[in-house]
């Protein structure tokens, strides 16, 4: 058996159950039952082993030795394809930092001008993006103020009817107004990068952000978390409040409608590898875009995603977190055009609880994503009306197993299970016995019929228009996915709520 040291993801990492399945069995084959195990006991407690021990700042010792991972799949503190991230293992006693608001923040991350170096930062308080250096807000008018930036003004500049009238008028008033009314794309722009300069921070290599055990409050806000372009980070235990752009743009060529776009995610994770989320609660909190106006024929968007992975990040794990009250939750892969992303993207979700999320939870693109035991809690009705949870991407890969989704709104669970796939040019889907209202509805046919439908209508288009069929269109759908060779321990469908409910979110180490 080869060690996790000679390979990350495969070889030496174990599969509990009597069986081990190099392909997807089908929801209904007799052999799914013997690898799903209840657990009376809960989580592992491995998994509290990195708290506790960091607490004590021996955080190295919070983490198993590799011999340990190889031959002790329990002593395994993370799950899924972040097994290996360590974090601030190791870090001096002079890089452990207890910090109370956004400078001591800022100032731990740098870590004495070595921000790549091991660090462990405990949170202890609210560290806010939205108070400037000096103990003044960062508000709206702040960022702006060196600018002609103005909402209503920003919006009657789409207005081509009152501008032609402006530019038709022989009034030198009007003139100021056209010149007014054309300067505010430019002013939105810079004043966006000003909000940006005070809450997107990056996050460097070996670093791990947990929540101070006995923190009255453990949260970030309004600071738009990005782990970019570096390697080995875990976030735990703790809030994030998602930060709010102040200057939401307005793309009239976005889709065939036009859309509003929001600049920042709670959390990013951008060119980066061996990341571990866990136990966080990240929502929009007193200000979700479903309270915003609609303009335009839409509403404002605020926020972005609550967790994006893209630009070939790899070997990443969220578990046990809860993401509520959010519209484009989890975003794997920017772009259709972004090829190099293929065998990038190795996401595990597991543990997880996505309450009134309205989609991407996620949305894939190219990479590979394992979710499973996760509990997704969602209605048909407003003000967080849900569109999709799975959303199936090009050259994606979705492996589901054991997941629950409790739907409120449609007539039964065959109608519910409609709502658990996207279909956005993907392919490659698999179930294992998940679990919609209550019911096992067969997901992987749901799947099928949405991409049938999707490739015949583009290959129709092709016809249509004597151009040849696109790439992703070319496929037949598959449900033959090769499952992950870590090892990870899975619960019944119907055991998933309640288990999510009692450990998903800080506190609840």
């Amino acid at each position: 058996m080869r060690s996790i040291a000679e390979n990350p993801i495969s070889g030496g990492t174990l599969f509990e159950g009597p069986l081990k399945r190099d392909h997807f069995v089908s929801p209904h084959s007799p052999s799914v039952s013997s690898h799903i195990v209840s657990e009376s006991s809960g989580r592992s407690s491995a998994m509290y082993i990195l708290l506790t021990l960091g607490l004590l700042g021996s955080f190295a010792k919070a983490f198993p030795t590799l011999d340990q991972r190889a031959t002790d799949p329990e002593s395994l503190a993370i799950w899924g394809y972040g097994t290996n991230t360590t974090g601030g293992a190791g870090a001096a006693t002079s890089s452990i930092y207890t910090v109370h608001n956004y400078n001591e923040f800022k100032t731990a991350l740098n870590n004495g001008g070595a921000p790549n170096a091991a660090k462990i930062i405990y949170i202890d308080g609210v560290i806010s993006g939205s108070t400037l250096a000096d103990g003044t807000p960062a508000t709206q008018a702040y960022f702006a103020r060196n600018t002609v930036y103005n909402w209503d003004l920003y919006l009657q500049s789409f207005n081509a009817t009152y501008k032609a009238e402006l530019a038709a008028s022989s009034d030198p008033a009007d003139a100021e107004k056209l010149a007014l009314l054309n300067a505010q794309g430019t002013a939105r722009s810079a004043a966006a990068v000003e909000q940006k300069k005070q809450v997107y921070i990056k996050i460097g290599a070996n670093t791990s952000i947990i929540g101070k055990k006995d923190a009255t409050v453990a949260r970030v806000e309004e600071i738009a978390l990005a782990i970019d372009s570096t390697t080995n980070v875990i976030f735990q235990d703790f809030e994030v409040y998602s930060p709010i752009d102040l200057f939401p743009e307005w793309d009239p060529t976005d889709g065939s409608t036009g859309n509003w776009n929001s600049a920042y995610d709670a959390i990013s994770v951008i060119k980066s590898t061996n990341v571990w989320i866990d136990h966080l609660s990240v929502s929009d909190t007193n200000h979700p875009d479903s309270d915003e106006p609609t303009v335009f024929g839409h509403k404002v968007q605020r926020h972005d995603g609550a967790i994006d992975i893209t630009d070939g990040s790899d070997l990443v794990t969220v578990s046990f977190t809860k993401i509520f009250n959010h519209d484009k939750t989890n975003l794997l892969g920017g772009s259709d055009s972004k090829t190099t992303d293929r065998g990038k993207l190795r996401v595990t979700f597991y543990g997880n609880h996505w309450q009134n999320s309205q989609q991407r939870s996620p949305r894939v693109r190219f990479g590979t994503v394992h979710t499973f035991n996760n509990y997704f809690e969602g209605s048909l009705a407003e003000p967080h009306a849900l569109i999709y949870y799975l959303g199936m991407g090009i050259n994606s890969t979705i492996i589901s197993e054991a997941n629950s989704f409790d739907i409120a709104g449609p007539a039964d669970a065959n109608a519910a299970a409609d709502y658990v796939i996207g279909q956005y040019k993907g392919h490659v889907f698999s179930d294992n016995r998940s679990m919609v209202n209550g019911a096992f509805p067969d997901l992987e046919a749901v799947a099928k019929k949405k991409y049938d439908s999707a490739k015949a209508a583009e290959v129709a288009a092709a016809a249509a228009a004597g151009r040849a069929v696109a790439e992703w269109a070319t496929y037949d759908y598959t449900d033959q996915t090769t499952l992950p060779t870590y090892f990870y321990r899975q619960k019944k469908a119907e055991d998933v709520k309640k288990w999510v409910l009692d450990n998903a979110g800080h506190g609840k180490l």
